[in-house]
């Protein structure tokens, strides 16, 4: 029987209580090196050398719930009095070691720019469809901002991520360009006091092909934790007009030595401090009116200065839409994951001579020579002989190399299944999907390090009566210690046995924040933000704090928060649209998500010892399961089938640990002795 969720005035969630989670911070509850910690009796742990310890008892630590409800705390807007959905919003939010938030959105106009109420200085043109800037702002954690930069020039300025280091030195990567044709914008600025010169105009030249550090489009910038300008490394050498507005840099991923790794995409010429030459046939060509790009995969230091870089195997006439591309790198691994979507069916994308043949994919890409580890796409039947609408728009790494994945997906009334497969290796088995909700939904998945997609979750059903809504989209995903939150949008709709409660006619989608079990995928909460009824808005960012409360942003048309009871003021959009920030917290700033309160899960095993097989019972349906050495190797794993039996007859005589988890979550460890 589906729980429906109506909508509370006060908290503005609702949650599944029996789902079991934690934040980042329960770790600290497995304190001793004497008492294993579980949610079974605790016993003594055998006396082992401490090396063997130490590599199992982390291992063996049970995952515990927390204590606290979440609820909205605090929000904020900016934006000027023009602009879409499309053109202000928040693009990512990271968090500090000093407790603060960072963002980075785009805004758009020159009138009336305001963040939080304080009015902002903006370099793009007051009209046209490429008047966006980027904003560069941080916070305290209860709301208050600390300082803003403003960044671009009179066109088009992109940046969509940020990257920090382990001074609170905030990093991005941005795409500027200058304009000479325009007469009411202004030079591309990165601080009040930095600027990039206009370009000096040639008649005889119309096509900008006398180089000049005005057609320069690709930067670093660095700022500290405190906001002031530090540097700018420009990644282009010389370059002409058309070859600099060509060239594109990826989202930016950062190491725990502090180096920077990206992707760009370059026309000929030296670049990256003078230590690569693209050819001359990449760039810009004048009588066909094409372009193709050379694909670099690159590290710089926190000094901005060029460290290494290899020429990745894409095709010279790939293209795809930098905009809606996510880049991650896993340092364990040192492997980097690719994931976005094609532009359109006419450009293709191939990497070692291998074409993408869905609109989305997800590439993964050794670290040591830039050669494929494994790809995946999502496959549903094609739309009006299109590409069906199915995209990759986030992207997280965990600490156990496990993917997650967010976006969204498509498939008819009448279709079964959507599909994640590698179309160039037959060898891999698919996995299939059935979604249980029609046309464009928010969809989150996780795969393991080798690829095999582990869950998949989709909207599961609309209400009763309810036509399919318009659209929805997920962009934004959090790890928060044993969950994993997605951003996204919805209305009148269900997520497992939770019912998001609207107006069953004319209501458009609102904020909503997901919130998952990593290990089974199973929702635990789902926390709204209740808008206007007749316009459209989107939770686009989320990251976790240090306390393992959440932080998130968006964009909306008209208001937000206008039914709520908790202190916050109603957000009403300055124009067409504005972004948002807003904080769901559980606990005070600084203070961390308690774990003082957690439920036990009883775990009876039998027979102990054993010669061959054992029986597990819980009061949870068993899920998986991971046998241990003494040492803390694993030595075997599976999932629970039509019983609960865990077969060791190949193991030799001995002690071991079998750590399970149900399908709620929760974990427990158990001594097992082989006889």
């Amino acid at each position: 029987m589906k729980n429906k969720l109506h909508k509370n005035n006060i908290s503005g969630h609702a949650e599944l209580v029996t789902e079991p989670s934690r934040s980042a911070a329960s770790h600290s509850v497995c304190h001793s090196l004497g008492v294993l910690i579980n949610k079974t009796p605790t016993f003594q742990i055998p006396k082992f050398p401490n090396f063997q310890i130490f590599s199992f008892f982390f291992l063996l630590c049970s995952l515990f719930s927390n204590a606290q409800q979440y609820n909205w705390q605090w929000a904020m807007k900016g934006g000027g009095n023009l602009g879409g959905i499309d053109t202000e919003q928040i693009h990512d939010i990271k968090v500090g070691t000093d407790g603060n938030y960072y963002f980075i959105a785009s805004i758009y106009g020159k009138q009336n720019v305001q963040l939080d109420g304080q009015v902002l200085t903006t370099y793009n043109q007051s009209s046209g469809s490429t008047a966006k800037d980027i904003l560069l702002f941080s916070t305290t954690c209860d709301g208050t901002v600390r300082w803003s930069h403003v960044i671009g020039g009179g066109t088009t300025d992109d940046a969509y991520n940020l990257v920090l280091d382990n001074q609170n030195n905030v990093y991005i990567g941005a795409y500027l360009k200058n304009s000479i044709i325009t007469t009411d914008g202004s030079p591309v600025h990165f601080s009040p006091t930095d600027s990039l010169a206009y370009p000096v105009a040639n008649p005889a030249d119309p096509y900008g092909i006398i180089p000049q550090d005005g057609y320069k489009t690709l930067f670093l910038i660095k700022y500290s934790g405190t906001g002031q300008y530090l540097s700018k490394k420009a990644l282009q050498g010389d370059t002409g007009l058309a070859d600099g507005l060509f060239s594109r840099i990826l989202d930016l991923a950062i190491d725990s030595q502090n180096q920077l790794h990206f992707i760009v995409a370059l026309s000929r010429g030296l670049h990256l401090d003078s230590q690569i030459t693209v050819p001359q046939q990449f760039g810009w060509d004048q009588p066909t009116n094409t372009n193709t790009l050379q694909y670099h995969l690159v590290r710089y230091n926190s000094s901005l200065n060029y460290v290494s870089s290899m020429v990745l195997p894409f095709s010279d006439d790939t293209l795809f839409d930098f905009g809606k591309t996510c880049f991650a790198y896993d340092e364990a691994l040192n492997r980097y994951y690719l994931a976005g979507e094609r532009t359109s069916e006419s450009f293709p994308v191939k990497f070692g001579g291998n074409a993408i043949v869905n609109k989305s994919f997800l590439l993964t890409i050794n670290g040591s020579n830039g050669n494929e580890v494994w790809r995946r796409e999502l496959y549903s039947n094609p739309l009006n002989n299109q590409l069906a609408n199915n995209r990759f728009t986030s992207l997280e790494i965990d600490t156990n190399s496990d993917v997650y994945i967010g976006g969204n997906l498509f498939i008819h009334p009448n279709d079964q299944n959507v599909k994640f497969y590698d179309p160039t290796d037959t060898s891999v088995q698919p996995y299939l999907f059935t979604p249980g909700a029609d046309y464009t939904i928010p969809m989150i998945a996780r795969l393991n390090s080798s690829g095999s997609v582990q869950w998949v979750q989709a909207t599961e059903d609309y209400s009763v009566g309810a036509p399919a809504p318009g659209p929805r989209r997920a962009k934004g995903i959090a790890i928060n210690g044993s969950e994993v939150a997605l951003a996204t949008q919805g209305a009148s709709e269900f997520w497992d046995a939770i019912e998001i409660v609207r107006p069953l006619t004319g209501f458009q989608p609102d904020p909503i924040l997901l919130r998952f079990n990593k290990q089974t995928g199973n929702v635990i909460a789902v926390h709204e933000i209740y808008g206007d009824s007749g316009s459209s808005q989107s939770m686009t960012a989320v990251s976790t704090d240090n306390d393992g409360n959440y932080i998130t942003g968006g964009t909306f048309q008209a208001n937000l928060f206008m039914n709520n009871t908790l202190g916050i003021t109603p957000l009403v959009s300055t124009g067409q649209a504005d972004f948002f920030v807003a904080k769901l917290g559980a606990t005070p700033c600084g203070t961390p998500v308690s774990t003082d309160k957690f439920n036990k899960l009883n775990v009876n095993v039998y027979p102990n010892p054993t010669t061959d097989k054992v029986t597990i019972e819980t009061q949870e349906t068993l899920h998986n399961y991971e046998v241990y050495n003494v040492l803390g190797q694993q030595i075997q794993k599976g999932m629970f089938g039509n019983n609960n039996q865990i077969n060791l007859h190949g193991v030799v005589v001995g002690t071991y640990f079998i750590k399970v988890t149900t399908t709620q979550g929760s974990t427990a460890t158990v001594k097992v002795i082989k006889k």
